[in-house]
């Protein structure tokens, strides 16, 4: 967006989404050791970008319908939730020691029910992706190598595919948890062109 020369900053309306939900932005301490989804979201987005930047050793990454940015990030989130619920939920000393504080008990509820409210919305056709649920990257293939295959992935998270519309997903599902959300303009940086206003919000 900021590039000076290809960017589009300054020329036209773009916004970010902030978006706080304490049962995803607060740690958790279970027998003395805290950590939060958004700790481990941030651990698997440092990962992403560093094997995208490398491609994984190959130096070349393919964007498709079933692997692009937007599959990625919503990925990262999938598996800062549900590896944790599921970890816990299969440990019941774990369990008890989370539970032992209401209010993180409290807010553990909502974690768990984000968490199977954002599998039934980004895959709606069914269980997790092999890969989402082994938590494994994959930087794609082109369309040649396996079509059929690739649009079969890409239908099952379609709502992935394209950003704004995953965007509007997320930001719904985490409303309706009681998160809170601030809007912030970003398509001017630095000064201020009247030629340009905000494009009505819309979505697919």
């Amino acid at each position: 967006m900021g590039d000076r020369q290809i960017g589009w900053a300054g020329t036209r309306p773009t916004c970010d989404i902030l978006v706080k939900l304490d049962a995803f932005t607060n740690n958790y301490d279970v027998n003395g050791e805290k950590n939060s989804p958004l700790n481990l979201m941030m651990r698997q987005l440092q990962v992403m970008t560093s094997r995208y930047r490398i491609g994984d050793v190959t130096g070349a990454t393919f964007v498709g319908f079933a692997n692009n940015c937007t599959q990625s990030s919503n990925q990262a989130m999938f598996a800062s939730i549900q590896p944790t619920t599921k970890a816990l939920q299969a440990n019941p000393e774990l369990l008890r020691s989370l539970r032992a504080d209401p209010e993180q008990a409290q807010r553990f509820q909502v974690l768990q029910q984000l968490g199977e409210e954002l599998q039934s919305e980004l895959q709606p056709l069914g269980g997790p992706r092999s890969d989402w649920a082994k938590n494994e990257f994959n930087l794609g293939t082109t369309m040649e190598d396996n079509p059929l295959q690739n649009l079969k992935t890409g239908l099952g998270s379609w709502r992935t595919i394209l950003p704004r519309l995953a965007s509007d997903t997320v930001v719904r599902l985490f409303l309706r948890q009681g998160a809170s959300v601030w809007v912030l303009r970003t398509s001017q940086i630095g000064g201020h062109d009247p030629n340009i206003a905000p494009i009505a919000p819309m979505t697919l």
